[in-house]
């Protein structure tokens, strides 16, 4: 608590503007990674000397770290916009009934933390369902890999 009146939703106003003000470079982050490894994969497919590969090859960690930081970066700012744009549609209730909308005070710390946990279990669930696909792919994979060491089954002479 401020002790100015809506200092919270000014806090949280300035945040988000600050995070908004340099989207351009985040998303340019963004953009240049996958450019960044298609270039390293026409590198690799080229058969160009291991001397260019392992160049294309030292900064792939750098540009992975970068694309995951960028798409925290996204949510946050996304998340705090939304509590704005929130809290814009109580006050244009409450100028239009005439009555303080009160039911939801998104200024307070447990109603602004709880809904932030909330909407991160979208994502937490995302990725557990992400997480089983690659388990089964990898499996799968596990499995062609098999196949393909057994000659007679290339051979269409032997069913797996």
């Amino acid at each position: 608590m401020t002790g100015v009146e809506n200092g919270g939703l000014y806090g949280t106003a300035v945040a988000t503007v600050g995070m908004l003000m340099v989207c351009a470079y985040v998303l340019a982050m963004d953009t240049f990674g996958p450019i960044a490894d298609n270039a390293g994969g026409i590198v690799e497919m080229s058969g160009a000397p291991e001397e260019v590969r392992k160049r294309m090859d030292s900064p792939r960690c750098s540009r992975q770290h970068h694309k995951a930081l960028t798409k925290g970066y996204a949510i946050g700012s996304a998340s705090l916009a939304v509590f704005l744009l929130f809290n814009a549609y109580m006050a244009d209730i409450a100028k239009l009934t005439s009555k303080a909308f009160d039911v939801v005070n998104l200024a307070s710390v447990p109603v602004f933390v709880g809904a932030l946990l909330g909407a991160m279990l979208v994502f937490l669930f995302a990725s557990l369902a992400i997480r089983a696909v690659s388990k089964t792919a990898q499996s799968v994979i596990e499995a062609v890999r098999i196949q393909f060491k057994d000659s007679a089954i290339m051979a269409g002479t032997k069913k797996a």
